[in-house]
């Protein structure tokens, strides 16, 4: 007789049909929010907290509250200096700008200071904290997954700078095929990012204590986006007012 083996109940629940629903859910709404004009950032705040909320709470990695505790802190920092970046821009000095471009790039110049500063400062106290540690097991894969939380959580408010590409730039002019380009390219790695997921949803190896964590892998594409989207805004401006293709 052959005995029947029974599913590891340990193992999370991977409903990659609900990981595309969110997926898909999110980029909409985030993209869509950027196209309503003086009313975007009205909508894309909630929804970039949103996520950032959702991301800790249905965290996809194994690790400690501290780490969930970094990545917010470092989610946090990077959205109020974004927000600060398109509002009055207090918190930089300033920039003597004298051409459209640089006048328009300003808040993506600034924000991306902070966003590097950002990284380097979060990389260097996760390697300080995994030296610290007694047992030095898995030393390389909790570095690497706090490290992408943190980048996830920093990355998401990149999603914001998709506004000054729609009340800036025109599609009209000579930059005009290189701006679609830079869009169809935007476009294409989120999709491999979405299909990616897939991948990252069967190899992932979550806390069994954090109650539906695909919600979390999920997210975490959505989120790395928000650097795609900033690369491809600032892209965006430079084919609307860089000297190559200003009249």
């Amino acid at each position: 007789m052959v005995e029947q083996t029974q599913p590891d109940s340990t193992l999370p629940h991977r409903p990659y049909r609900g990981v595309l629903a969110v997926q898909v859910i999110a980029l909409v709404l985030l993209v869509g929010a950027s196209l309503l004009g003086q009313f975007a950032l009205f909508l894309e705040v909630p929804l970039c907290v949103a996520a950032m909320a959702a991301f800790t709470i249905f965290w996809p990695f194994r690790g400690t509250w501290t780490d969930r505790v970094l990545g917010v802190l470092a989610g946090l920092i990077s959205l109020v200096f974004a927000l600060n970046a398109l509002g009055s821009g207090t918190l930089y000095p300033s920039l003597n700008a004298n051409d459209a471009l640089t006048i328009v790039a300003t808040p993506l110049i600034h924000w991306a200071c902070v966003y590097v500063m950002l990284l380097a400062l979060f990389t260097v106290i996760g390697f300080a904290r995994q030296m610290a540690r007694k047992e030095r097991t898995d030393l390389l894969r909790s570095l690497s997954q706090s490290l992408t939380g943190v980048v996830a959580m920093a990355s998401m408010p990149g999603w914001l700078f998709v506004v000054v590409a729609a009340s800036c730039v025109s599609f009209t002019g000579p930059g005009t095929w290189v701006a679609i380009v830079v869009s169809v390219i935007a476009l294409a790695l989120m999709v491999l990012m979405v299909i990616a997921s897939r991948f990252w949803l069967k190899d992932f190896d979550p806390d069994p204590a954090v109650p539906a964590p695909w919600v979390g892998i999920a997210l975490l594409p959505v989120m790395l986006l928000g650097l795609v989207a900033f690369a491809a805004t600032l892209a965006l401006l430079l084919c609307q007012y860089g000297p190559i293709f200003v009249d």
